[in-house]
């Protein structure tokens, strides 16, 4: 597969009408996306079912509601900046909040390899005679390479946005919104990030190795199919849990397989999870032969994000009395945010997308002999998966998985 460095995972529409165990983003950069990351992940957990299988894309969600908080003034830019965690007490300068997305994005295109597609997108939406502001505007189109579009609302603008988000993720979002959304006639604007990745795996697993063994899930234990191999890996360790790395072709991606220790629970493993954990993780990592076992999955994930993000500290952008959006437009503010994501796991790597909305409106091994028998690592109960870009550390999905698909 050629490699594609445009984003693509519908991963933030927003529709506004009038009345780590890595470096962070970057060096200087006092952006706490992995702290973002878990803290998104751990809320998404608490809102849905129990023992739901559940997958967010944080980069998703931080690039579409940075992108809108570079409009936002006074409590509801520090707000935002507080719950997306981009810098201290008070809100960084908008110049500021561009510049950290601007480098994040570069440092994802780098990560882009032949066998490792990493598309990303971002876009505004217009009605027809909407006045944006041109400052906002411009740092869209500069910071987070958004096109700008003129369209009607309504039906019609359903079905552009969904056409437009179906053809980014690659058919895996075809229908991201659907009736009432757009039908209020205070819509002004719409604004869409996607992501999509398909990045094979460094070392594939064998397809004639792949077979059914016992899943332990909350719900019951069930027979489903494993990926096996035994293999030189690296496995991260703590007293809660152990870490598999598994690099994608290129070395640039990869995904961690955290399996909770039989003591500790997935929830335990949740509440500590933060870029603190994972360094703690990374300075006690562990290299030899290791019996790999695990579940291919597929599943999707719908999250409102309303209840997520407003006790994260942005409660003043989605309350029409004090949103302040001035930098984009006069008397905006969000209505409803949503957010759409799968994932895909199987011998060859891993496919996945996302897609958010938010409407805004008015108002090495030894001599043979000395090797010791490899270290099993069975991911047969619940476990979560991250996957990030390995020199930044940036997490652009984030996920546990209670039942597999059988």
């Amino acid at each position: 597969m050629k490699l594609v460095t445009r984003h693509s995972s519908f991963v933030v529409l927003c529709a506004l009408a009038s009345g780590a165990l890595a470096p962070e983003a970057s060096a200087q950069s006092p952006w706490r996306q992995a702290d973002f990351a878990a803290d998104l992940h751990r809320r998404a957990v608490a809102a849905a079912e129990k023992d739901a299988n559940v997958v967010v894309s944080p980069w998703g969600v931080a690039s579409l509601f940075a992108m809108l908080q570079t409009g936002a003034r006074g409590d509801t830019a520090r707000g935002m900046a507080f719950a997306l965690q981009l810098g201290g007490a008070e809100p960084p300068e908008p110049d500021d909040v561009c510049k950290t997305f601007r480098e994040a994005r570069t440092a994802l295109s780098r990560a882009a390899r032949e066998d490792a597609a990493l598309e990303l997108s971002d876009s505004l939406w217009i009605k027809p005679g909407f006045a944006l502001s041109e400052s906002f505007r411009a740092r869209a189109r500069d910071a987070f390479d958004a096109d700008v579009r003129i369209t009607n609302m309504g039906a019609a603008g359903r079905k552009a946005i969904n056409e437009f988000v179906s053809e980014k993720t690659h058919g895996r979002i075809p229908n991201l919104l659907a009736p009432p959304v757009l039908d209020d006639p205070l819509t002004r604007l719409v604004a869409v990030d996607t992501i999509w990745l398909k990045a094979k795996w460094g070392m594939p697993f064998e397809k004639d190795d792949t077979r059914d063994r016992t899943f332990h899930a909350p719900s019951g234990d069930f027979e489903t199919p494993f990926l096996h191999a035994t293999r030189d890996a690296e496995i991260l360790d703590a007293p809660e849990c152990a870490a598999l790395r598994l690099p994608y072709r290129g070395g640039t991606l990869e995904m961690l397989v955290i399996l909770p220790s039989p003591s500790n629970t997935l929830a335990d493993v949740e509440a500590r999870l933060g870029r603190p954990y994972l360094d703690r993780l990374a300075a006690s990592s562990w290299r030899g032969e290791a019996a790999i076992a695990l579940p291919k999955f597929e599943f999707d994930s719908e999250h409102d994000l309303r209840p997520i993000l407003e006790p994260m500290g942005m409660g003043a952008a989605f309350d029409p009395g004090r949103a302040d959006f001035s930098g984009i437009a006069p008397q905006l503010y969000v209505g409803t945010a949503l957010q759409k994501a799968n994932v895909t796991v199987d011998e060859e790597g891993t496919e996945a997308a996302a897609a958010t909305v938010a409407l805004m409106l008015e108002g090495c091994i030894g001599p043979m002999e000395d090797v010791p028998p490899p270290r099993p690592f069975v991911a047969d109960k619940p476990f979560l998966f991250l996957i990030r870009e390995t020199r930044t550390g940036l997490v652009l999905f984030l996920g546990r998985v209670c039942k597999p698909a059988s």
